[in-house]
């Protein structure tokens, strides 16, 4: 292997924070009787895949290598539904890995807007769902269609009528076509809207129950809204099964135990920054005085069907300068493995494209399964597996590059190799 050790200053860093908060006791440290799913490839690491885009050609092996290695696939449900030939998508998909689980988005308030000049012979399932929601559009103080991202339109999923003639929608394709999905992944759960910046065309305040209050300033409309997603959770359930796997996006899970405690999964995206707050959001993740570090929130999930599926995510690709002053780019899916190593997560690795492009690591790792728990000393957190171990060191805690890690893997002549070490310096291999 020809490793390139570099050292690296920080070079690119960006600032999204959300205050964390929880009712759930704090734990006093990682719990080391916390099991790790087994029954997966790699016992070490679950891989999962969030692609917002379309899967590809999956008759080329190359592309459907970033599938097939994955624990868990998330993508869109008219990659499989809509038109029949989409349904040999999911086949091959399964024919690659049998073991793995697929999820649909599930969008738990809105419609794209385009989805209303769709074909209903060759993009039936698009097409319906806008027709479901069209009654119960959302509008501004104003009159103008509510937006929580361009080209999108909000429906009022507090009405129960709504989410019955959505989830019509969405049972009917699944119990009819033959590309079953595993779960649904909600998009998303947030304690109240969140309006991004580049809706620009949109005028007034949001107003989701037409009272004339801004959603912003409405504390029935926030409180409603948040008891609407309890009642989507349920509803999907009680439509689904208890098996059906449920992972929700958006920052309410991340901190709120209850809510999290309906959920098999929640996904952390942008992370360490989106779940922990402040400027060492990394150190807070691992802090067991932070009462929604990673392995408390862990334990607050349900554990059917594969769980719990807690998921780290970071799409960013800041760039560090070397020595060399020459620009590197840093794959966050190396620094969040390392993470997810030691606490059971769930991890996405990114193609380095800055979109959600399904990638593959650099460096392979495949450790056997967790000896125990996570021994900390002082600012090292490290664990045994069965082939290696990994180590975390943490420094600043700040984002991207607050802490260094070494991967130990077994090189079959009773030793052990450094395979992959990150932070005071970076092994290309």
């Amino acid at each position: 292997m020809n490793r390139l050790m570099t050292n690296f200053l920080c070079g690119s860093i960006l600032a999204l924070t959300l205050s964390a908060c929880s009712t759930a006791p704090v734990p006093t440290g990682p719990d080391p009787s916390v099991s790790d799913p087994v029954g997966r490839h790699n016992p070490s690491l679950r891989i999962a895949v969030l692609d917002h885009h379309l899967l590809g050609d999956l008759s080329d092996p190359a592309v459907m290598a970033k599938y097939a290695r994955a624990d868990i696939i998330i993508t869109q449900p008219d990659r499989f539904w809509g038109h029949p030939g989409l349904e040999q998508n999911m086949a091959l998909l399964r024919a690659a890995n049998p073991h793995v689980k697929i999820l649909g988005f599930f969008r738990s308030k809105c419609v794209r807007q385009e989805w209303a000049d769709y074909d209903p012979s060759v993009q039936s399932f698009d097409r319906a769902l806008y027709e479901a929601a069209r009654p119960y559009f959302s509008y501004t103080t104003t009159g103008d269609t509510l937006q929580d991202w361009p080209g999108v339109a909000l429906f009022d999923f507090t009405k129960p009528a709504a989410r019955r003639a959505m989830l019509d929608v969405f049972v009917a394709y699944q119990q009819s076509s033959t590309a079953k999905l595993d779960g649904v992944y909600w998009d998303y759960f947030n304690p109240e809207l969140w309006i991004s910046q580049d809706v620009r065309t949109m005028t007034g305040e949001p107003d989701m129950d037409g009272d004339g209050v801004s959603h912003f300033s409405d504390a029935d409309e926030k409180a409603a809204f948040k008891a609407a997603q309890v009642e989507w959770i349920r509803e999907m359930r009680g439509r689904l099964g208890n098996e059906f796997i449920q992972i929700s996006n958006g920052s309410r899970a991340l901190t709120d135990s209850t809510f999290a405690g309906l959920l098999d999964g929640m996904n952390y995206e942008i992370f360490p920054d989106v779940g922990f707050g402040g400027s060492m959001p990394y150190r807070a993740a691992l802090d067991p005085n932070v009462p929604n570090n990673l392995w408390a929130a862990q334990r607050w999930l349900r554990t059917d069907n594969g769980g719990p599926w807690q998921i780290l995510e970071n799409v960013n690709v800041p760039h560090m300068v070397d020595q060399n002053q020459q620009w590197q780019p840093l794959n966050l899916g190396d620094m969040n493995r390392a993470i997810a190593l030691l606490t059971g997560s769930t991890v996405i690795h990114y193609d380095l494209t800055g979109a959600h492009h399904a990638g593959i690591p650099d460096v392979e790792v495949n450790l056997g399964a967790p000896l125990g728990g996570v021994t900390v000393a002082g600012d090292v957190y490290s664990r045994l597996f069965e082939r290696g171990s990994v180590a975390v060191t943490m420094g600043s805690g700040a984002y991207p590059l607050g802490f260094s890690f070494a991967i130990k893997q077994a090189n079959g002549t009773g030793g052990e190799d450094v395979v992959q070490a990150i932070g005071s310096s970076y092994i290309y291999p």
